[in-house]
């Protein structure tokens, strides 16, 4: 009994790092690992896109956005202004557009309704 367990705990230690390699787990090099599952075949890569992105300039992207159509980032410009730049969420990751983001105080905000003027007699 004891042998049939320690060959079997043996064999699960050898195997567990292919294991869990197989569903997606990284390690990358730190001590941590991460979760990484490949996009579904015809849709756009995150990496990919965020690396399309540096090349258009942005940096330090972020996914803001993601469904069956479209995937947006949003990162800075060399002149640190925040920018947000839109793929299609095909293979290859084409750039569709982009959007400069203003900060709240620069953002075009509503008139405000004017009370009519006092009339004097």
């Amino acid at each position: 009994m004891r042998a049939t367990f320690r060959t079997t705990f043996l064999l699960l230690t050898a195997l567990a790092p292919t294991l869990v390699a197989a569903q997606g787990w990284q390690n990358d090099g730190r001590g941590t690992s991460i979760w990484s599952v490949a996009p579904s075949e015809g849709q756009c890569n995150v990496s990919q896109a965020k690396n399309l992105a540096r090349r258009a300039g942005i940096i330090r992207t972020n996914v803001v956005y993601q469904d069956n159509d479209t995937l947006t980032l949003r990162g800075l410009t060399e002149w640190g202004e925040r920018r947000d730049i839109i793929f299609a969420n095909v293979r290859g990751c084409p750039e569709i557009g982009f959007q400069d983001v203003l900060p709240l105080n620069q953002r075009q905000q509503q008139p405000q309704p004017q009370p009519p003027p006092i009339q004097r007699r």
